[in-house]
């Protein structure tokens, strides 16, 4: 007999399948809203696509959570300990807002929030690094990217400071915490340009997004692409796959220009 333990596990590991293979369906889903193309000849049955998406994308995401996370913390423990050094001990406004942010660093220190700040710094340096990479070469926008952790840091930095709030219900204080937690997970989705950027990135990981990419067409493809050059004795074209490689049709773009074409038609050389 099958124990009960048995079956579930195996309903646990199927019900892991389908929700992963349902998150990878609905990431594809908005890239291939975004890039306004629908590859025909796919369908729910190309699962190990789907999984693909889902783990590239899950991979990357972890990896700029980790960077996000480290340098707000150091940017939060900044800002506590240079607002402790300026405030003006004369003043009882000075005074209030001392022990105001001492309470805060207390509490986030329980919370071991400004624990492991040696490591913190080192990852932190590495997401200035990646940062600046990405906004030099065009990928990340400088203002969004100083938006996100402005407000990374100011939440991070009031979330400690709820639980000594005497104006917050004790009951309701980690409800209160857990609010501002999904607020700032919301703003990094709608203020940011970090999820396209990661969509792209893991579209581009498991190959189906190519950049500088010689490209080789035929027959009536071929015909459309030298119409968009203007060259009608051109055999290779040079330039970008948005969606090549799963279904059968994929998204290039020829001369600034966007074309479907058949996969049956197309060669790439990368």
């Amino acid at each position: 007999m099958i124990s009960s333990k048995c079956v579930f596990n195996m309903q646990t590991a199927k019900n892991t399948y389908r929700a992963l293979t349902g998150a990878g369906v609905v990431i594809f889903m908005m890239y291939s809203l975004r890039i306004g193309f629908l590859p025909t000849g796919l369908s729910l049955s190309d699962v190990f696509f789907f999984l693909l998406v889902i783990i590239s994308f899950s991979i990357l995401l972890a990896f700029f959570m980790a960077l996000w996370f480290s340098m707000s913390v150091i940017l939060s423990y900044l800002l506590i300990k240079t607002i402790l050094l300026a405030s003006p001990m004369q003043t009882r406004k000075g005074r209030a807002w001392r022990r105001t942010l001492r309470g805060t660093y207390r509490v986030a220190s329980r919370m071991k929030i400004f624990e492991g700040l040696y490591i913190h710094t080192l990852i932190a340096l590495i997401g200035i690094a990646v940062i600046y990479l990405g906004v030099h070469n065009g990928i990340l926008d400088c203002g969004s990217i100083t938006l996100l952790f402005f407000f990374s840091v100011l939440f991070l930095t009031i979330i400690p400071w709820v639980y000594i709030d005497k104006k917050v219900m004790k009951k309701d204080k980690n409800k209160v915490a857990l609010s501002i937690s999904g607020l700032l997970v919301t703003l990094i989705v709608f203020i940011s340009d970090i999820p396209p950027v990661l969509s792209d990135a893991g579209m581009a990981y498991i190959g189906v997004r190519k950049s500088n990419v010689t490209i080789l067409l035929h027959g009536k493809d071929l015909e459309m692409a030298r119409h968009l050059t203007g060259n009608q004795n051109q055999t290779f074209f040079r330039g970008d796959t948005l969606f090549s490689g799963v279904g059968s049709t994929s998204l290039l773009i020829i001369n600034n220009q966007k074309i479907i074409v058949s996969n049956e038609n197309l060669t790439l050389a990368f």
